[in-house]
C-alpha cells in the first residue's frame, strides 16, 4: 500500500510540473521555500539560509530575488561544484515546465558567508539575464544568449560585467549591514 502512495504522489507531482503548477503551493512553508510564490528556491537547508539572510542584508540581492520573482522562471540554487575552480555557475540548462523556465545554480558552500552571498547574487544576476529573454528556453537558446549578449568569454565561460558589479555590490551591502549590527 505505501509503494502504491508513493507512486501516486509521484505521478500526481509530475502532472502538475507539466501542466505548469507550482507544487510548493500544496507543500506550503517548507525549508528555502518561505512563501509558495518564491521563484528563488533551494533544496539544500544551509544554501536556503544564506539566500533568506543575503535577502534582508543586500537590497541588490533583494532586487535580484523579486526580478526572478517577477519571471516565468524558477532558480534552484543548490550545493555543487562547478569545475576549475569556479566558486559558482549558472549552468546552461533550460527546462521548460508548462509556462515556468527552470534554471539551476549551483554553489561551493566551503566559502565565508559573504563570499557565498556575493557568490549567489553574482549568479542570481545571470540568471536574471536569461530570463529577461523571453525567447531563451533551451540549452542551446543560453549559449547564443551569451554569445549575442555583452559579454567577456575566458576559460570556457560567459562573463558579464552586471554580474561582476552586482556580486560586488551585494557584498558592500551586506558588510555595511554585518557591521551596522554588531556596532549594536
Amino acid at each position: 500500500m505505501r509503494k502504491t502512495n508513493r507512486t501516486v504522489m509521484v505521478a500526481l507531482m509530475a502532472a502538475l510540473t507539466l501542466a505548469g503548477v507550482d507544487q510548493t503551493a500544496f507543500a506550503g512553508e517548507t525549508a528555502g521555500n518561505p512563501s509558495a510564490m518564491d521563484r528563488v528556491r533551494s533544496t539544500n537547508t544551509a544554501v536556503a539560509a544564506m539566500i533568506s539572510a543575503a535577502t534582508e542584508q543586500s537590497a541588490t540581492f533583494k532586487g535580484l530575488v523579486e526580478a526572478i520573482n517577477g519571471s516565468d522562471g524558477l532558480v534552484y540554487v543548490n550545493a555543487g561544484r562547478c569545475g576549475h575552480g569556479i566558486r559558482a555557475c549558472l549552468l546552461h540548462t533550460v527546462t521548460v515546465a508548462g509556462r515556468n523556465r527552470i534554471l539551476h545554480i549551483l554553489v561551493d558552500t566551503r566559502q565565508e558567508d559573504l563570499d557565498l552571498m556575493e557568490s549567489i547574487g553574482h549568479e542570481l544576476r545571470h540568471a536574471v539575464e536569461v530570463l529577461s529573454d523571453p525567447s531563451v528556453r533551451s540549452d542551446a537558446a543560453i549559449y547564443f544568449f551569451y554569445t549575442r549578449a555583452e559579454t567577456t568569454f575566458a576559460a570556457g565561460r560567459f562573463e558579464t560585467e552586471a554580474a561582476i558589479a552586482a556580486g560586488d555590490a551585494v557584498r558592500a551591502e551586506a558588510r555595511h549591514t554585518q557591521a551596522r549590527r554588531a556596532a549594536r
